[in-house]
């Protein structure tokens, strides 16, 4: 699939420049990271809701390796998934990650907010608490989205299978 919008697609030094232009501009930034692995209505809503909160919504897509959803997971490749976050009107700027981690791409961006899924509310892991802290030291905040829509991507594969 490629990526068909490249002019959203940032690498670690993009991400840098972008936080310090919105920062030096007054604007607002929120990220979103996860697999993303099968993108459904629940992904669609989380990053239209991240992005009503900020001026810039980036969205920051795991490594294959880091996707640990199972057997065959991820169903596409982190370039097709960021190709298909990309094509969203709500993401402004996507970042293939090469970590297993989000932490290189909070300590480049040094986003205002990070922006989790309801899910994450409610079962805060130790990861989720690491990558919260630092956050805040750069100045920011977590802020959980409300899960009026939700979906799952390991339930809609279950009901493929089924």
């Amino acid at each position: 699939m490629g990526t068909p919008r490249p002019d959203k697609a940032e690498d670690l030094d993009g991400l840098r420049r972008l936080g310090d232009r919105a920062r030096s501009s007054g604007l607002r930034t929120a990220l979103c990271h996860g697999c993303f692995d099968l993108l459904h209505v629940g992904h669609v809503h989380h990053f239209h809701e991240a992005a009503a909160l900020a001026d810039l919504l980036v969205v920051s897509v795991s490594a294959d390796a880091a996707c640990a959803k199972g057997p065959g997971r991820p169903l596409y490749g982190v370039a097709d998934r960021t190709a298909l976050i990309a094509a969203l009107e709500a993401v402004d700027h996507v970042h293939a990650a090469e970590d297993s981690g989000p932490t290189r791409v909070i300590e480049a961006l040094r986003p205002d907010l990070y922006v989790k899924g309801p899910d994450y509310a409610r079962n805060p892991c130790v990861r989720l608490r690491a990558e919260s802290a630092l956050v805040e030291r750069l100045g920011g905040r977590t802020v959980f989205t409300d899960g009026a829509v939700t979906a799952s991507s390991t339930a809609l594969l279950r009901r493929l299978h089924a």
